[in-house]
Formats: C-alpha cells, structure tokens, sequence
C-alpha cells in the first residue's frame, strides 16, 4: 500500500472509530474516484455502508471486492454478516467459513458462525463454535456485553463486568476507559478523571487517551488543562482531524479565535470535507467579522451534511443573511422526509423561523419557534425548582451581615466587569462599548464563578456547603479564591489591560460571592424590557447551556426569579451594582456610554461610543448586531408576536 493510500485508510479508519460514518464512507468515494479498483476502500465502503443499514449497495461493493481480490479474508466476512443480518443463515455461513479458512484470528466472523449454526438447528456445532470464539476473545465479548448493559441503563452490571475483567487484567485500557465512562455519566468525575489518567499512566503515548483526558477536563470547565491534553495529542499525531477539531473547540471557548481558526484550518488541510471543522471555521470567521467567508464555510459544510439542523441554523440566525426560496424549500423537504435526529430537527424548525419572519410571516415563524423550542426542552436537563432553591439559600445565607466583617483583599494588577443578568439583555452591547476602551479587554462568557460555586466545600469535614459555607471563610480564604478566579481567567486574556470583562448572564445569582472574594470587581446588571427579553431568548438556539429558555412558562418564571434575586443584591449590597438598561442606551448612547465609564471609573474615550468599529471577535449570539451603529429596530420587535403572548404577560404581570 502506498503511503498516500496509508493516509486515506487511516482517515478512513479514524471516521469509523469516532462513528462519523457519513464522513467516512465521502472519503471512500471520494479515493474510489482516483482509484475505482482498490480493494481496501471498496471492502471498507462495503463495510461501512453495512453498519448505515444499506445492505444492497453494500453487497454489491463487497462481492466486487472479492472478485478483484478473493483471497482477502475481510469482505467475506462482512458479506457473511450482511447475509446473517438478512436471515439467510446457509449462504452466512458459506461466507463466514470462507473468511475463517483465509484468516482463522477473525473474531467476530467465529461469532457470526456460531449464530448461523444456531438458526440452521445445529446447536453442537453452534457450541463448538461459540467456545472457539470465546477461547479467541473472552474480552471482547465480556466488553462488548458491558457497553449494551451501560446503554440499556443497567449500569450496575456494566460495572461489575468491568470490574472483574481488570482484576484479571490490570491494564485492560478499554474496560478501564468504559468505567470513566460509566463514571462521568453517573456524575462521579474525580473516579472518572483518576480512571482517565491511569490509562495515560499505562499508555503515555496513547493518542485516544490524551483525547479523552482532554474532552473531559474540557467539559468540567477546565480548558487549560485540557487544551494542554489536546495540544500534546497533536504533537504525536498532527493529522488526526478529530483531535484538531476538539482542540478548535476549545481554543474557541477560551477566546483564543486565532488559534483556534489556524486548528480548523489544518484539519481542513488533511480532509477537506470534515463538516464539524467547515463549521468550527465558519463560527471563527463569523465572530471575527469576516461574514462572507463564514457563509462559505457554513454552506459548504451542508453540501457534505445537508441533514445538520445545526449549520442551518448557524446560516439563517447570521444577522441580515436572507434565506432563499430555495434553501426554504430545501429544509421543509428535509422536514418533511423524516429520518432528523431530534437534536438536528429542533435546528432545521428555528432555521425555518427565522426564514419565515423575514418574509414577515410572523405566525408561521411562531409556529416553527413553537416545534422546535419544544423538541430541544426535551433534548435537555432543567429543574425550575432547583433555581428558586438554590436562590432561596441565596438570600438565606448572604446577608447584609456577611459583609461587614473582613472581605478579600482587593487584587492591585486587574480588575473584573461583570455584566450579567439575563441571555439577550444587551449585554453583549455593554461588553463591547467597554473592550472598545483602550485598558479594557472583552473575555466574553466565562465559567469560573460558577464553576467556583459548585466546588465550594467539596472537600469540607462538616459537609458545609456553598452558599451557607461563605459564613465561616475568613478574609484570607475569600482572598485566595478571588486569586483562583483570577488565575483561571488569564488564559482568556491576550493582553494585560488593566480591566477585563466576564459577561456570564448566569452569574447574576452569584453577586454576593463575587463582591466576597473580589470586592474591586465592577458590576452592571443588563436589563431589559422583560417580555422583549423572554421572546429573544425563546427566538434563540443556544450553542449551549440557557436550558431554562426552551419553554416559554419556565423562561418567564426564571425572569421572576432573576429580579426577585438582584433585588436581594439591591438590599444588601446598596450601590455595588450598576442597572443598565438597553432601551436607555439605543434613546441615548452618548449618555449611557458616559455613566458605564463613571461607574468603572474608567476616563471617558470616543471610541466607546464608536463601538461597531473595534475589530475584536465575539463570541456570542450577538455578534453581527455589536458590528453596527445603535439601531432600535430589536426594541419594540415582540410585538409582532403579541397575539401569542398572554400566558406569558400574566405571568410577567407582577414586573410589568
């Protein structure tokens, strides 16, 4: 095999693992097309077109294989499968017995053997067989056992399973990895990062390793590190497309546009039709401004992957791009089709919507914003109890009293703005009028506060927990993590400005801790009109998290409790936080600008005032609009759904 078909394959192969089969089975067309008679590609399309369930193509292109090649043990074996999975069980056998002769290690070939014996009555040899399979791979069949039971939810079993075949091998890396998995489901992540890094102890160089190690730290928040794993993958296999487009992934949360856009672009290098770095590319360019491209990216990744509700919606929600006749007509018959996973159906109904409301056709955007809202509130976790819970304990614990004893010590070198409140409040607006000030970098949404939130007390002997813990922290423990926070937040930072933001909507909850451990910290509460605010969120497909704006009763219950939880700040914390309000700053910019700047204790600039013309990225659902001059038409743009919004105006009633 040559080295340029070596590299195919291992693309190839690389796709089937990580069971992107679409990506997998264009590069086997795509290699077929230079060369229409190579065996391995023909065999591994036929394969791969056997797991998709489209076993009539896959016939043809396996019996192909075996007429050019017939001693290749590989497609007599999947054709022997194919025949199995059809109920023809003679010619199964036929094919599997044929595959056995030409390479006796193949595992799943004495499996499929001993079930074709099985249905053909002939049990004593079906035995025989079934031992001979499990003389050759006992593992494999007790691992394969224990992936079906963690997926059927019997998690237990699984486990038990796993357990037993690590105390007769040890370093059985694939049973270790299915117990960090079973573990990171079931929400026990410091076993399931022990797990993860036993494995790269007994593996160091292990590509798959550094790539798991990485995706989870990533999903904890914990990006240094994990870009630290990816980064190191890389190192070892600069080819692996996967790996670069996780590494993208993360550089892109941490603010690092650049970097991230350059890993998209060296995936894109090695395979040139990968969908998930044509969209990663898209979404850099986008929030750095360069539109046009960022079209190109996205469209062209729906070329390779028209069923993606998710670059749809990336296209139509891009700020001024109108949807045409034909690309409307091209997701409704996708729609109408069937066949979406659920997650890309809710992207195909909030794409439709918003090319229906530029058509004007207001009561069929809210029809589609109705499906799809409805089908993600489905996809995701959100418990409206546990907010007003969590707020409850809030108010409980963080009194005016905790403040008047010792607080940290301020840091010199930096200071934080947090803008928070709710998702598409304007807050996005606030941050760049601010990052268009010369000593003031824009760090976007960062996690940390929370993250902080939910670690504290972890490790307590009285099982203390936050909020109520913050009472019996003294002003060096309140310094320290302030400096925790502040070491976090380095890594989103390129400069050294004197003043960054944090714009992390959610950390509206969290304004006692901030003010405890960073007491310098600026705050600004973006607030606006409450019903424009729920029927933005609702018009919204969130990259991520905001999971209480999927339904419209729960997005206005969870407005309540935001005003109802700022108003306690109000209380205790009397003049620490700054309330902008976005209607006031499209009436009068110059005005609103000014009394930011007071408030921050920062000298007035111009440039913040120009704030469309700065050239930094942003990351957020507002990026195009924060590109523009102040405009109003977003103000009053809920009423072109008012007919529909009665329930959630009674609710609302009592901060109307």
């Amino acid at each position: 095999m040559s080295s340029d078909s070596r590299t195919t394959m291992d693309d190839i192969f690389r796709r089937v693992n990580a069971g992107q089969l679409d990506e997998a089975e264009a590069l086997c067309r795509q290699a077929l097309q230079g060369k229409p008679g190579d065996i391995n590609v023909l065999g591994m399309l036929g394969a791969i077109l056997l797991k998709k369930k489209q076993p009539e193509e896959a016939e043809v292109l396996l019996k192909r294989t075996i007429e050019l090649e017939p001693a290749f043990a590989k497609p007599h074996e999947d054709l022997g499968l194919l025949y199995l999975d059809r109920g023809d069980a003679e010619q199964a056998l036929a094919c599997l017995e044929k595959a056995i002769v030409l390479d006796e290690s193949l595992v799943s070939a004495q499996r499929g053997i001993a079930v074709a014996l099985h249905r053909l009555g002939r049990n004593d040899e079906a035995e025989a067989a079934r031992a001979r399979f499990m003389n050759l791979s006992p593992t494999a069949d007790s691992l394969a056992e224990a992936d079906a039971l963690r997926k059927a939810g019997d998690t237990e079993r699984a486990e038990q399973i796993c357990q037993e075949l690590i105390t007769r091998e040890p370093e059985n890396i694939a049973a270790l990895r299915l117990l960090a998995i079973i573990a990171s489901d079931e929400e026990r992540f410091g076993i399931a990062e022990g797990l993860l890094r036993r494995i790269l102890k007994l593996a160091p160089g292990n590509v798959a390793a550094l790539r798991d190690l990485g995706r989870f730290l990533g999903d904890r928040s914990r990006y240094p590190e994990a870009i630290e794993m990816l980064e190191q993958a890389i190192a070892i296999d600069a080819g692996n497309a996967d790996i670069q487009v996780v590494l993208g992934d993360m550089l892109s949360i941490v603010g690092r546009s650049a970097d991230a856009l350059a890993a998209y672009v060296e995936c894109l290098e090695r395979s040139p039709d990968e969908p998930a770095a044509l969209i990663g590319r898209g979404h850099m360019l986008r929030i750095c401004g360069r539109r046009e491209e960022a079209i190109e990216s996205y469209r062209r990744s729906l070329e390779i992957r028209p069923e993606n509700g998710d670059t749809w919606w990336n296209l139509a929600s891009l700020h001024g791009y109108q949807v045409s006749d034909d690309e409307v007509s091209a997701m409704r018959a996708t729609v109408d089709a069937g066949g979406l996973s659920p997650e890309s159906a809710v992207g195909f109904r909030f794409a439709l919507a918003r090319a229906c409301e530029q058509r004007e056709d207001y009561a069929g955007a809210w029809e589609q914003y109705t499906l799809g809202n409805s089908g993600k509130r489905a996809l995701v976790k959100y418990d409206p109890v546990e907010t007003e819970v969590l707020h409850g304990k809030l108010r409980n614990a963080l009194t005016s009293d905790i403040y008047d004893k010792d607080i940290a010590t301020p840091p010199q070198d930096r200071t934080p703005v947090f803008i928070l409140g709710m998702p598409r409040s304007g807050s996005t607006l606030i941050e760049q009028i601010l990052a268009s000030h010369s000593m003031v970098e824009g760090a976007g949404e960062l996690p940390y506060i929370i993250m902080m939130s939910k670690a504290l007390g972890a490790n307590s002997t009285d099982n203390a927990r936050y909020p109520e813990i913050m009472k019996t922290l003294d002003a060096s423990q309140l310094t320290g993590l302030g400096r925790s926070y502040l070491h976090y937040t380095h890594t989103h930072c390129a400069s050294d400005d004197p003043y960054f933001t944090d714009k992390m909507p959610a950390n509206y909850s969290h304004v006692g801790l901030i003010h405890l451990i960073l007491p310098n910290a600026k705050i600004i509460d973006a607030r606006r009109n409450p019903i424009a605010t729920c029927v933005a969120n609702y018009r919204t497909l969130f990259a991520q998290g905001k999971n209480q704006t999927y339904d419209l009763t729960e997005l206005a219950e969870y407005y309540l409790q935001y005003v109802k939880m700022m108003g306690h700040w109000d209380d205790v914390l009397p003049g620490q936080v700054l309330r902008v309000q976005y209607e006031d700053v499209v009436a009068d910019l110059g005005h609103e600008v000014r009394r930011i700047l007071n408030f921050c204790e920062l000298p007035f600039e111009e440039s913040c005032i120009n704030y469309d013309q700065s050239a930094r990225p942003v990351n957020t659902a507002s990026s195009e609009q924060v590109r523009q001059p102040i405009y109003d038409s977003a103000v009053n743009f809920w009423k072109n759904y008012e007919s529909h919004l009665d329930e959630l105006k009674e609710i609302l009633q009592p901060v109307l």
